[in-house]
């Protein structure tokens, strides 16, 4: 560590500072040098509460990767920091919560590419964690408990996004379903919340209708809602306009276009353009069933004259001039 920074850490990741205080010393100015603003004191807590228990977890299990794992981690660790990914001061818990309770089940990985497995998780949860509606505990549970028999990172990256997808990344549906047959079929079983035996058929299922949820053998019918004022940090400045596409929803709201996904796991919100939303159509079903399901989703305030509907492949999406929620639900 750099003059002047004390840390209290197990004998474990003390002894690897000792040996390798040069290499690490030299990690430190550079990032100083490159992230002038870098908070060390945010980097020496994360030191302490994520690197320090990563460490004794490789030790424990898989003591050949430890000095390799634990210097990847320092590096990268004082990347995060910097760009306000990890550390106390972080915008969000994501990536020392993958650290603490992934990394560990990737030991066998980490030993062979500690660098592009640390790397690999901590963009995942990022990446997961800028999409507010996805899940992104969940997505680091299901990692820890089905990934750590990853013998490759193409591997790691496609059972993430199985993983990612079941957590409400939808826009990976069908990459993740294109991914299946690459995967142990025990894993995927596992993910799905399936017998294996019944891996095919459920297969089939999935890549018909997206509203279908393996692990209740239905479609559920109550859908998501999604959005919310901007100025409470939702999606939309305005009450959003819908239109169908041919895959999703396109969202206008106060000049800004959004393409809505949805499916069984879950609901984003993606950038999408104005063409995009002229090209989508207003058709909606039927104004009974308009009528029902806004007594059912929608605020109880709300008249049958104040609820609009449109209706696609994918199926209907309910909105207001009242209100800045989209409620998208399956086919009827």
């Amino acid at each position: 560590m750099a003059a002047g920074t004390l840390i209290v850490v197990s004998a474990v990741l003390a002894e690897l500072l000792a040996a390798r205080r040069s290499v690490l010393n030299q990690a430190v100015a550079d990032a100083r040098h490159r992230w002038p603003g870098l908070d060390m004191a945010a980097f020496s807590a994360f030191v302490i509460q994520t690197i320090d228990p990563l460490c004794q977890a490789i030790q424990r299990h898989h003591p050949s990767a430890t000095q390799s794992t634990c210097e990847a981690a320092f590096e990268i660790g004082l990347e995060l920091v910097a760009q306000g990914h990890a550390g106390p001061k972080a915008r969000l818990p994501w990536v020392e919560q993958a650290w603490r309770s992934l990394a560990p089940a990737l030991a066998p990985l980490l030993a062979h590419a500690p660098r592009e497995t640390l790397g690999t998780i901590s963009n995942a949860v990022v990446r997961l964690g800028a999409s507010p509606d996805v899940r992104v505990a969940q997505w680091i549970d299901a990692m820890a408990a089905h990934a750590g028999g990853c013998t490759s990172l193409p591997e790691l990256r496609d059972i993430g996004a199985l993983c990612a997808w079941q957590a409400g990344m939808v826009q990976l549906r069908r990459p993740a379903l294109a991914r299946i047959d690459a995967l142990p079929t025990n894993t995927v079983a596992a993910v799905l919340g399936i017998d294996a035996g019944d891996l095919a058929s459920v297969r089939v299922q999935l890549e018909q209708d997206r509203w279908w949820n393996p692990r209740q053998g239905s479609v559920d019918l109550r859908g998501h809602r999604v959005g919310s004022f901007s100025g409470l940090d939702g999606a939309f400045p305005a009450p959003p306009q819908v239109r169908a596409a041919t895959e999703g929803f396109v969202v206008e709201s106060a000049g800004g276009y959004f393409l809505l996904l949805a499916d069984a796991f879950g609901a984003v919100l993606l950038p999408a353009s104005a063409a995009e939303y002229a090209a989508g159509s207003s058709s909606g079903p039927a104004p009974d069933v308009t009528a029902r399901l806004g007594v059912q989703w929608m605020a109880p305030a709300l008249s049958k004259d104040d609820l609009c509907a449109v209706s696609g492949a994918s199926g209907i999406a309910l909105f207001s001039p009242w209100s800045h929620h989209v409620h998208v639900l399956p086919p009827q």
